[in-house]
């Protein structure tokens, strides 16, 4: 009876853990489509101040490339802000993860002693029973 409590409530921390995982792969996902907006973001950062120091502007283009190149370095800073986020979403879920596994395990081990308890019991009565079929068969035969 105590077994099966457990072995229910290791089932229900069984799915809690598939959906941490699950929320695990869509923050890594999300973690690397922001390290690839990060890169791509700083691709054009680079092209954009090759592009400043080879080519001669006149003060409008000179002006709307520098707006552009702030508004790229805002962008990726927003960016590196998120991911630092999700970096952080994603130690912790993996914390709970490490301390749900943990859990399983010891009720594993609390499943296991419960069950090897009811069959030393069960093998004490079973003994007991064959000790009185014993006696009986001895008083017989005196």
């Amino acid at each position: 009876m105590h077994s099966d409590r457990l072995q229910r409530i290791i089932e229900l921390k069984e799915r809690l853990m598939e959906e941490k995982e699950r929320v695990l792969d869509q923050q890594e996902k999300e973690r690397d489509i922001l390290i690839s907006n990060i890169e791509l973001l700083g691709n054009k950062i680079n092209t954009s101040y090759s592009e400043l120091f080879t080519r001669c502007f006149d003060g409008n283009e000179f002006a709307s490339l520098k707006d552009y190149l702030e508004h790229l370095g805002r962008m990726k800073v927003g960016a590196l802000a998120r991911k630092e986020l999700v970096d952080r979403r994603i130690a912790a879920v993996r914390a709970e993860l490490h301390d749900m596994l943990k859990e399983v395990k010891v009720l594993d081990v609390l499943k296991e002693r419960s069950l090897s308890a009811m069959r030393r019991a069960q093998n004490k009565k079973h003994q007991k029973l064959l000790d009185e079929i014993a006696l009986r068969l001895e008083g017989r035969d005196t």
